[in-house]
């Protein structure tokens, strides 16, 4: 369950009292679990204790020690509370360091993990290729958000093959583990026939499972599938649906992609003071390119005021998330 609880937008802060102490127990309970969680265990929970407690820097001290000596789980714990800023601001240079200690030890939640920073490029440069290589490790090892990202790799051939049966394999094997969003794209995959025979009662079966386990981000997948029409022939009212769906239910990126839809008329009537407002809505999420698209409308003066002091720096926002165009036009603008 690697990003289940990952800042949206890799900002420095911190979290609120009820939701960190929610986040810690969760994430104790899932370290409970862990194999090889008998070694240490009691030196273990009591860095687990003093986290829960928010005394952040005892509880850093404990695990630092402990990831000294060999420990994995503490090096992964370690990543954990540097990438998701728990009692501590983010810092994901020293989450990649931990984080890569415990992969290196074979431990599947921190390649998981890790391989999200490289692939969002948090902490240090963007490689692709190796948060693919994690992945494929990690759900070697059965874990769910691995093999639900490799699922996604295969299905849109991001940095790999491009494969709708080995995207089945993957989704398949994420929703043992009753990952809502691995379940919503076998639905997909089973109502359209890619990569399997069409069959619409499993269609069915796996679309009302991934209703009850939460599917947003597979909703917005699929969204994404009938925008760009991929495996199926392009379809803007479909489209539109999937990504209202996510939307909805808070996806940023699925925000932003509304807003596109309104500012081109894909689907719905053109209306730009409509995009704006999705634009407006993802990018309070942290969507780096909703940032971008707010950044182009300052640098052009469509629909708002022309500020390219705000352009500059919702352009820089955008890159620091990611955004290569972004990085391009902040370089262009700063030229001048």
């Amino acid at each position: 369950m690697a990003q289940l609880f990952h800042s949206s937008n890799g900002s420095n802060t911190l979290l609120t009292s009820r939701t960190y102490t929610l986040l810690i127990l969760l994430l104790v309970c899932a370290h409970l679990c862990s194999p090889g969680f008998a070694e240490n265990s009691k030196e273990i929970q009591a860095a687990e204790a003093a986290l829960t407690a928010r005394h952040s820097d005892e509880a850093v001290r404990k695990f630092t020690a402990l990831a000294n000596s060999g420990n994995p789980i503490a090096a992964r714990r370690l990543g954990f509370i540097y990438s998701r800023g728990l009692g501590l601001p983010e810092d994901n240079e020293k989450a990649r360091y931990w984080l890569q200690k415990a992969a290196d030890a074979g431990d599947a939640e921190a390649m998981s993990e890790l391989a999200f920073l490289f692939s969002a490029g948090l902490g240090g440069e963007r490689d692709d290729r190796k948060a693919t290589e994690l992945f494929r490790q990690a759900a070697s090892l059965d874990d769910d958000y691995a093999e639900f990202s490799m699922g996604l790799r295969c299905f849109w051939g991001s940095n790999t093959k491009q494969d709708y049966g080995q995207a089945f394999k993957y989704f398949q094997a994420s929703a043992k583990h009753k990952r809502g969003d691995a379940e919503c794209l076998l639905s997909h995959l089973y109502e359209e026939g890619l990569g399997v025979a069409k069959n619409p009662e499993l269609a069915k079966h796996f679309r009302d499972l991934a209703k009850q386990h939460g599917c947003t981000t597979g909703e917005y997948q699929i969204g994404r599938t009938y925008l760009q029409g991929r495996g199926t022939p392009q379809n803007f009212v479909k489209a539109y649906y999937w990504l209202r769906k996510a939307a909805d239910e808070g996806h940023e990126h699925a925000m932003n992609d509304i807003g596109m839809m309104y500012a081109n008329g894909n689907g719905v009537t053109r209306d730009d003071k409509k995009a704006l407002e999705w634009y407006l809505k993802a990018e309070k999420k942290g969507c780096p390119y909703a940032k971008f698209n707010l950044a182009e409308r300052y640098r052009t003066g469509k629909g708002m005021p022309k500020n390219l002091t705000k352009a500059r720096a919702l352009y820089k926002e955008s890159a620091q998330l990611g955004s290569q165009e972004a990085a391009e036009m902040l370089k262009r603008l700063e030229s001048h």
